[in-house]
């Protein structure tokens, strides 16, 4: 289950400890994304950290082939051990980040799409990142996920023109070809409280997120160093989200404590 599915079903867990870490005390905008769907496909745009759910719905939609991948891993906690035994070889750097190690992979394969299924499932975690950019070989299937390998600087200042007009998100997009399995991702992963609004002849959806932050409960044992201590500190805030189906607006709130 996707990290934004765990907040709106009241189950968050580690995953969602890690999306939140970056956030302080106040309302900050979360991830968007753009949705059109046709009876055979859907096309998305959207933001950072939503990519990883995406990816899971173009692998339900590409079964039985293969797929040119290319893109990096990233990962803040050692990931050896994870991607130890993982049929996709993969050679790791190690840097020194603001308070943490990074570990990066780069990729540039053609993979076998067990090998690809395997290395989301065994290679997952709170910290790790598949920024990938994937097309199926058998060019009979039209699905495609273009990802940046790189994430978005933080936005410099915008003046009162570039505000009167939202962006599209732009870190991950593509095309999916819609299966039964891929609906029923989409539907209770993307659009969970909102998939009954959902029906044959819907076209565009999108979705706006606020992380609102009330509160921030510190890691008192003294051992711990101060990035320790934040990387474990409790948050207690709420998920503010708006999703829009032909334009119709449904907003709602789901409140978390991780």
């Amino acid at each position: 289950m996707d990290w934004i599915a765990k907040i709106i079903n009241g189950q968050p867990d580690e995953f969602v400890h890690a999306k939140l870490l970056k956030y302080g005390i106040g309302e900050h905008p979360g991830p968007r994304a753009k949705l059109t769907f046709t009876s055979s496909k859907m096309t998305f745009k959207a933001d950072l950290d939503l990519e990883k759910v995406l990816t899971r719905a173009y692998l339900a939609s590409t079964r039985g082939t293969k797929h040119k991948v290319s893109g990096v891993i990233i990962s803040y906690d050692d990931p050896k051990q994870r991607f130890t035994g993982v049929q996709l070889p993969l050679e790791w750097s190690q840097s020194k980040g603001v308070g943490a190690s990074v570990f990066k992979a780069k990729v540039k394969e053609t993979v076998p799409h067990d090998h690809l299924e395997e290395l989301l499932e065994r290679g997952d975690g709170p910290t790790t990142f598949f920024l990938l950019s994937l097309v199926p070989t058998d060019v009979s299937l039209a699905s495609k996920v273009t990802t940046k390998s790189s994430f978005p600087k933080a936005p410099a200042g915008s003046d009162e023109e570039d505000d009167s007009k939202e962006k599209d998100p732009t870190f991950t997009k593509g095309t999916i070809v819609r299966t039964p399995e891929v609906d029923n991702l989409l539907f209770n992963e993307v659009l969970p409280d909102v998939k009954a609004k959902i029906g044959p002849k819907t076209k565009n959806v999108s979705i706006h997120h606020t992380i609102v932050i009330d509160d921030i409960q510190a890691h008192e044992d003294p051992t711990l160093s101060v990035s320790e201590k934040r990387r474990l500190a409790k948050k207690r805030g709420k998920l503010v989200r708006t999703v829009t189906v032909d334009g119709t607006e449904y907003k709602s709130s789901y409140p978390f404590n991780v």
